[in-house]
Formats: structure tokens, C-alpha cells, sequence
């Protein structure tokens, strides 16, 4: 299954991704059955489906942080079988350092990778001020709000220069104010970086506020349930009918309709 093709060449595949986890008493529990898509591009996909479907195990398996039992993840051909320095994940939690400051923190990948200390500075400050925190650079983690040490984690991630972002429920901790705000932040760094984002999220608006495509998982063991086209022009409003017609349609498919 195909969705829709970017304007770059970066090709994400998954192909009949399977994953079995031990019970601990001899048992296998199927957790993902034969997951197959295809990203080509500057795309933003929203995974969604019901709780325990596999969703975040799945985007595991894209970063290489977890192996599946069956089928395999291609990145341009190659297969993902540990992290990729062209893949950045952005997490639920924003896991900044607390010791640290916060260019400290968004440098800090840069630092493992052996990057001179000068490109670290100019790098983590291009993407402070991407993210809108460059007044905020030397301040500690605890001083910013749950907002800024997200956008702090955006910024971490970016530094890193991938061409594909992965993100586990970056915004859920959020008010729903805040929560807005970075999403249409989110927008806009993408349009400003093209790169691809996969996200996972439990929201169908945020999904469909944020995404070009939409991939439905069902209950457990997950499979792709339904691959959605999000061809709502942007900026979308949330009171569109368009909008509420195409969250009735994912409802309905979240639900146990829709077959």
C-alpha cells in the first residue's frame, strides 16, 4: 500500500511487520500482524488505533530500537535494524537534562557525535530560534514551561539534521492551548525543513490537523486497517464541516466500522 508521494526521495517502507512479545510464562502474545506501508516524502503521518494496538511498538521498530519477529523497515533501501542517524525521535516525555542548559541540551547529540564545539553552538542556536526559544538558551530545563521543553526536545531532535521524525505522543502532557500552539508550530518547522514526520498520536483532531496521510490500525494484534488521505487545505479549522466529516470517517473506522 502506497500513500501519497512527497517532493523528495526519502522512502520509508515497512513490509509485513509482525511482533511477538513472551509472556514470561512460555506464551507469545501477538502485539502487530503484518503492517505494510509506504511513505515517499515530505509527508506528516498519523498513526492512530484503538489502546493496545501497537502503535508506539510500532514506531520502535521504524527508530530500530525495537526488531520485529517478522518483515523488516527499509530507509532508502536499507534496512533499519538499530537507530539511524537519519531518524530523530521525540518522545512523550522531553528527557532534557536538568543540569544542563538548554542550547546544552540541544547540542548534546552533537557533542556524542564528535561535532567541533563552534558547528554544536551555531546548529543548536539555528534551531533554537526555529522553535522560538533563543532568549531561553541559557536557561535551565525547570525554568521553562511543559510548552518550551517540548519545543526544546523539537529542537534536540532537529539539530541532528534527520530526514525523518518519529513522535510518540509529544503534545498528550500538554494543555489544550499549549497543545495547539505547537502543533501549528510543528507545521511550520516542517514546511521550513521538509522533512518527514510520523506521529503517533490517541487525538484524531491533532491527526487530522497535522497530517497528510492517516494510518488505522486495528485492535490487537494491530494491522493497517485503513490508509486515509487527508486533502483538507491548510490552515484547517477544526469547525470546517470538511473537517468533522473526515473525523466522523475516522471514528467510524476507530470503532469497528467502516470495513
Amino acid at each position: 500500500m502506497v500513500l501519497l508521494e512527497g517532493k523528495r526521495q526519502m522512502k520509508l517502507e515497512l513490509k509485513g511487520i509482525g511482533k511477538e512479545f513472551d509472556q514470561g510464562n512460555g506464551k507469545q502474545v501477538s502485539v502487530l500482524k503484518d503492517v505494510s506501508f509506504q511513505i515517499d516524502g515530505e509527508l506528516i503521518v498519523g498513526i492512530l488505533g484503538p489502546s493496545g494496538c501497537g502503535k508506539t511498538t510500532l514506531l520502535r521498530i521504524i527508530a530500530g530500537l525495537e526488531r520485529p519477529t517478522s518483515g523488516e523497515v527499509l530507509l532508502d533501501g536499507e534496512p533499519i535494524v538499530k537507530p539511524s542517524p537519519r531518524m530523530g525521535m521525540i518522545f512523550q516525555e522531553h528527557a532534557l537534562l536538568p543540569w544542563l542548559s538548554v542550547i546544552e541540551n540541544v547540542s548534546l547529540g552533537l557533542e556524542m557525535r564528535g561535532i567541533p564545539a563552534r558547528q554544536r553552538q551555531e546548529t543548536a542556536t539555528k534551531y533554537l530560534e526555529l522553535v522560538g526559544l533563543q532568549d531561553c538558551a541559557s536557561s535551565r530545563s525547570y525554568e521553562l514551561s511543559g510548552g518550551m521543553r517540548q519545543k526544546a526536545a523539537v529542537a534536540r531532535a532537529l539539530s541532528l539534521e534527520p530526514s525523518l521524525l518519529l513522535m510518540d505522543e509529544p503534545f498528550s502532557a500538554l494543555d489544550p492551548q499549549t497543545r495547539a500552539q505547537i502543533q501549528a508550530d510543528i507545521l511550520r518547522i516542517q514546511e521550513k525543513t521538509a522533512k518527514a514526520i510520523v506521529l503517533v498520536t490517541h487525538s484524531v483532531e491533532e491527526a487530522l490537523i497535522l497530517s497528510d496521510e492517516l494510518v488505522i490500525l486495528s485492535s490487537r494484534p494491530g494491522s493497517v486497517k485503513e490508509l486515509i488521505k487527508v486533502e483538507i487545505e491548510r490552515p484547517r479549522d477544526r469547525m470546517n464541516p470538511q473537517f468533522l466529516e473526515m473525523r466522523e470517517t475516522v471514528l467510524a473506522y476507530l470503532n469497528g466500522g467502516k470495513q
